[in-house]
């Protein structure tokens, strides 16, 4: 297999949505070996040219046969420096995964919530979001059914364009493309839209790989559709090449056949036990207003992860202060009782 058979045979497409303007860009390039998807983060300062800026850098330092990596890395700085220089707005920045392949090898780097999933029978994950909610998710704080649903979900950590280059997060993963599976790269307005089921059962259809690209879109516009949709598909056609397999890290997985999760993070029992995590379902009033997605959330010097391990912390002080309300309460309602008993065995 040359390096541009998999991107060759590969297809894209992208919506609108229910925006007025998709920020959303895709690059399939044969040459580089090299398939794109950013998601232009800023609405009305200019997402879009945040996210075709994402695609030309990584292309040509790809081109110029620099690592992924420092695609990502200098697109970062172009990004930023592109504001000074009149192009773009201020507080413009994007998202995005990318795939390099080497033959069916393939390398994934990626900032923010734009995603990689692997189809082989199964949906597997092979990102790992940076955002606010994920932290949650991580630490076993909220299940992925609240995850989905959380009102701060489209809070993202890392976007291109807003860190130095000393801050910026690059996620990476490794495997090998092998025959009859799938690389999905998608922008969140595919991931937020669809359920796990709903993929699976448009990536395992007998379709040719565009007619599969093509409905994955659709069914995210009907299934409500507000941000823009971008999916990229890969098919792993060459026979394997003898090698020891190369098997990504995969994040979590979804089997179709019998309805279930692996590789979800252990539920924090004790804090799971106090009840749901602020968000869709809960009481009036008891969630915090929802972030835009335009209002990334700014961490300190310290670093995004900080940012988020003290969220999490004021969650947990939170419902600790529930808890003991509740306690008292309780104790209050005991000695009542107990009073109640003590005066009625005086009086017999």
């Amino acid at each position: 297999m040359n390096t541009s058979d998999v991107v060759t045979d590969g297809c894209g497409a992208t919506h609108v949505g229910q925006r007025n303007h998709n920020e959303d860009a895709y690059l399939l390039d044969p040459d580089c070996g090299l398939a794109v998807v950013a998601d232009g983060v800023g609405g009305h300062q200019a997402g879009e040219v945040a996210s075709a800026i994402t695609c030309e850098v990584i292309q040509r330092e790809t081109a110029a046969g620099r690592p992924v990596e420092q695609g990502i890395r200098a697109a970062n700085r172009e990004v930023m420096a592109a504001v000074a220089q009149g192009r773009g707005k201020a507080g413009m920045a994007s998202t995005v995964v990318v795939a390099r392949f080497s033959g069916g090898d393939y390398e994934l780097a990626w900032v923010g919530d734009s995603r990689a999933y692997l189809w082989d029978g199964q949906l597997k994950l092979l990102t790992r979001d940076h955002s606010y909610v994920q932290a949650l998710f991580s630490r076993g704080q909220i299940t992925l059914a609240q995850a989905r649903s959380h009102p701060r979900k489209n809070v993202i950590v890392q976007a291109i364009g807003l860190q130095e280059d000393d801050k910026l997060q690059v996620g990476i993963n490794r495997g090998r493309l092998e025959p009859g599976q799938v690389l999905l790269l998608c922008s969140d307005g595919l991931s937020d839209a669809l359920e796990c089921g709903a993929l699976s059962d448009i990536l395992c259809a007998d379709t040719p790989l565009a007619a599969r690209c093509e409905a994955l879109v659709d069914a995210a516009v009907r299934a409500g559709g507000r941000d823009n949709i971008t999916v990229v598909l890969l098919p792993g056609t060459a026979p394997a090449n003898g090698a020891a397999r190369l098997e990504p890290e995969v994040t979590w997985s979804y089997d179709p056949g019998s309805g279930e999760y692996a590789g979800l993070p252990e539920l924090d029992l004790i804090e799971h036990s106090r009840g749901p995590v602020p968000g869709r379902g809960s009481a009036p009033g008891s969630a915090e207003p929802p972030l835009p997605r335009q209002e990334p959330l700014r961490t300190s010097p310290a670093g995004e992860a900080e940012a988020a391990r003290a969220a999490v912390q004021r969650e947990k002080g939170r419902r600790r202060n529930r808890l003991i309300l509740w306690f008292v309460a309780g104790v209050l309602v005991m000695a009542s009782v107990a009073y109640s008993l003590g005066i009625a065995a005086s009086g017999g």
